[in-house]
């Protein structure tokens, strides 16, 4: 309720984030598709992989523009496969953030993190194979240099943190990896982004020109407190183990997107890191990976929240369905490990009617045994389609004026809010503007109140509700 009426590179040139396209290729692989943007064909993947902390978030960031993976000096900051647009001299094309490469590490994160990075390798056009220049090639770079050139990839060599010339000559004996071009840049400060970008649009495949059929797509992020199985129910509705999951809370860190078809239709879906309080985040990438979080869902058009079965639904779970509607997303309750508690629903629904103000249906499912797996996405999209719906001023006027007789407008001294007029003014969320005799009488009790009763009346539990106010002059 209101009562209101890119960096640049070393040449002097700046890439240009475009908007996201979908390249002709198989359904399933991440996109970035924010909210309202639109999705082209025939855009070439790039992928960037190297060994770990040797700078391939932060080049993501400067190709595509944007600030998105979480950059951190602490090695295996990124864990799963993100992808974002990016363009140059008009030409448009997908780079792929991976993370480090390390065959030393026995551990199981690093095989499930470098698993992601050989599945990106597969899937990618061209490869940038980023090297530490200020330390050289190490033993674990010639492991991934060996891997490359089993992949029969085109590999541009990118020499990163060439902060000054003398690291720029040290660079020069990278050409000894046997890959071809070397490319010496600064990612950090983008020294030589111009040149570099030219080298890479150069060593692009050919692509199809765009299709003028433009679709929106539909962006579901799954979010939630850490450890409540986000990345299992996003697998689960894959079919395949996309992202990284483990027993140990922040696996996740990245927003990832990823494009599936569901019953002939393309949504894109949007894994996210957990949310906590802030007096519970030890590390600066923590900090970033939840503001990454809370930005995928301003991007999102419903936030699939999920919680614990075997701990029920608790302050944090509904302070998450919150932070959704606030940043104006429908909402979707989602109860996981179902297997192994099963709560009274029916209480669990009045907890959260009378707890959170948009109402959010609740969907109680496994991500191990499948059970109710099926029922998430059907739900989610009717969610979006009521968020999308347009309703006719004459329902809504009569149902203003029975809302009125119902509780009449909150007083002061002689005067009492008279509500004139409701027009919906925007979808996706539904944006109404109610005019009223003197908006200084609109109360905040009133407001909530008038509210949820528009939601009950039209059926929008779980949609954000947004009303204007305004004095009729």
């Amino acid at each position: 309720m209101s009562t209101g009426d890119g960096e640049s590179g070393g040449t002097g040139r700046s890439p240009r984030a475009s908007r996201p396209g979908m390249p002709d290729r198989p359904l399933g692989r991440e996109r970035h598709a924010p909210r309202g943007s639109t999705v082209a064909q025939g855009q070439p993947v790039v992928a960037v992989v190297g060994y770990p902390n040797v700078g391939k978030s932060t080049l993501f960031n400067r190709l595509t523009g944007r600030r998105e993976a979480v950059v951190d000096a602490k090695p295996g900051a990124t864990r799963d496969r993100r992808q974002g647009g990016a363009e140059w001299n008009g030409v448009a094309f997908q780079v792929l953030d991976t993370g480090g490469i390390d065959d030393a590490d026995e551990s199981t994160m690093a095989k499930d993190i470098s698993a992601q990075a050989v599945r990106a390798i597969e899937d990618a056009d061209l490869i940038l194979f980023v090297v530490d220049a200020a330390v050289g090639a190490t033993p674990g770079d010639l492991e991934v240099a060996e891997r490359l050139r089993r992949s029969h990839r085109p590999v541009i060599v990118v020499a990163n943190k060439c902060d000054n010339d003398e690291a720029e000559m040290r660079a020069q004996d990278l050409w000894g990896l046997g890959l071809g071009e070397v490319a010496t840049v600064s990612a950090l400060h983008g020294r030589n982004i111009g040149d570099f970008l030219d080298l890479l649009v150069e060593s692009l495949p050919e692509v199809a020109p765009p299709d003028d059929s433009i679709a929106r797509l539909p962006a579901f992020c799954i979010m939630g407190r850490p450890n409540v199985g986000k990345s299992s129910i996003l697998n689960a509705l894959l079919g395949e183990e996309r992202m990284i999951v483990q027993d140990i809370p922040g696996t996740t860190r990245d927003p990832v997107d990823t494009i599936i078809e569901w019953d002939g239709r393309e949504i894109v879906l949007i894994d996210t890191a957990g949310l906590r309080r802030r007096g519970r985040m030890r590390e600066r990438v923590e900090v970033y990976s939840q503001q990454r979080a809370l930005e995928s869902a301003a991007r999102s058009d419903v936030a699939i929240v999920v919680a614990d079965a075997t701990e029920g639904i608790t302050e944090a779970d509904l302070g998450a369905c919150d932070q959704a509607a606030q940043n104006h997303c429908a909402t979707l309750l989602v109860l996981n490990k179902w297997d192994l508690a099963q709560p009274d629903l029916t209480d669990l629904a009045g907890r959260v009617r009378r707890k959170s103000r948009q109402h959010p249906p609740i969907v109680a499912c496994s991500a191990v045994t499948g059970e109710g797996i099926d029922r998430i996405i059907p739900q989610a999209m009717a969610l979006y389609e009521k968020s999308c719906t347009r309703l006719s001023t004459h329902a809504l006027n009569e149902a203003l004026r029975e809302l009125a007789a119902e509780r009449p407008g909150p007083r002061k001294g002689k005067r009492r809010l008279s509500m004139r007029f409701l027009v919906q003014t925007g979808v996706a969320p539904p944006v109404f503007r109610l005019e009223v005799n003197d908006r200084s009488l609109m109360t905040r009790d009133y407001g909530f109140w008038l509210e949820n009763r528009l939601r009950d009346r039209f059926d929008l539990a779980g949609v954000p509700v947004d009303i204007e106010v305004r004095s009729r002059r």
